[in-house]
């Protein structure tokens, strides 16, 4: 079997099933070095993705994920199944590269949309060694500060600074996100290799323990070297909010204006419900509730951007 250099991967589940068919048809379209695309799912969910994913994009490889649940170390598919599934699907695309397809991957998430064209080179630095994003959280942080969240500023420290600490890594409080993330088969074996085995932990523990994959990963790069570093920031423009969406939308940034620096975009599922799947959908009271929410957010923030005008 021949090993990628690099691949794209995704994984996923029904409920984003709409979001992966519109990931699929960017890939269809912006893939100009044809990188091998990688699909996960739940056991009894792979042959829906793979009629309708199919359906808009060739030669994808459908991978059943208890297929990459029973190469995991100390970790059973009960263990893996009596979690809450954010954290599974955390655990499940961190060991992706156990089974051997690749040297590096370009993880993505369903809600991860391509804009324009991608080629290897966007992703591997020199010969098989990839970029690392790393930078200091700067465009999570400030939308924090312009929309009023202070407290998802808060949980930005809450969610790294005790996994920087577990590596006794001091300084800057560093992210290595968001999605999609550029990963290493080398660093994931570091970190197995000089944490988890010496102090008799899976990749269940550390998970449950402290629930940010990319942040171990992130560390780990930093704290054994397994790869030379070469820094890049977010590769996709991440909209963390609905708010921050629609602020920007009454700015005028558009697709057009994100690809000049950006590969694509990412609209975050947990406030970008329109193409959920039907299974998942909330009644029809909820949906509308939520849509009179929305505009009312709307209304306010163009109140407060005239208000800032005439104030300055």
């Amino acid at each position: 079997m021949t090993q990628h250099i690099l691949c794209l991967y995704c994984c996923t589940y029904l409920e984003d099933i709409n979001r992966v068919i519109r990931l699929a048809k960017s890939i269809s379209e912006y893939n100009s070095d044809n990188i091998s695309f990688y699909i996960s799912a739940p056991d009894n969910e792979i042959s829906i993705f793979e009629v309708e994913v199919g359906k808009v994009i060739e030669g994808v490889t459908f991978i059943p994920e208890t297929q990459i649940i029973k190469t995991i170390p100390n970790v059973t598919n009960e263990q893996i199944y009596s979690i809450r599934g954010g954290l599974r699907q955390q655990i499940i695309k961190s060991n992706f590269w156990r089974l051997g397809l690749t040297k590096n991957y370009l993880c993505l998430d369903s809600d991860c949309i391509f804009l324009r064209n991608f080629l290897i080179n966007d992703f591997i630095a020199v010969d098989d060694i990839p970029y690392s994003v790393i930078h200091e959280g700067k465009t999570i942080l400030q939308p924090t500060l312009i929309l009023s969240k202070r407290k998802h500023r808060e949980y930005f420290i809450k969610d790294r600074n005790p996994i920087q600490k577990e590596l006794e890594r001091p300084g800057v409080t560093y992210d290595f996100g968001y999605a999609p993330f550029i990963w290493s088969s080398e660093v994931w074996l570091s970190l197995e290799s000089n944490f988890l085995t010496p102090n008799s932990k899976s990749f269940l523990d550390i998970i449950l323990e402290h629930g940010s994959e990319f942040t171990w990963y992130g560390e780990a790069l930093l704290k054994y070297r397994a790869i030379p570093v070469y820094p890049r920031e977010e590769l996709f423009k991440h909209y963390h909010y609905y708010d921050q969406f629609i602020l920007e939308k009454i700015m005028g940034v558009n697709d057009s204006l994100i690809r000049n620096d950006y590969l694509g975009k990412v609209m975050q599922s947990s406030w970008d419900k329109a193409i959920t799947h039907k299974s998942a959908q909330k009644s029809l009271s909820s949906r509308l509730l939520l849509k009179t929410k929305n505009h009312l957010k709307i209304f306010l923030l163009k109140i407060r951007i005239l208000r800032n005008l005439f104030l300055n």
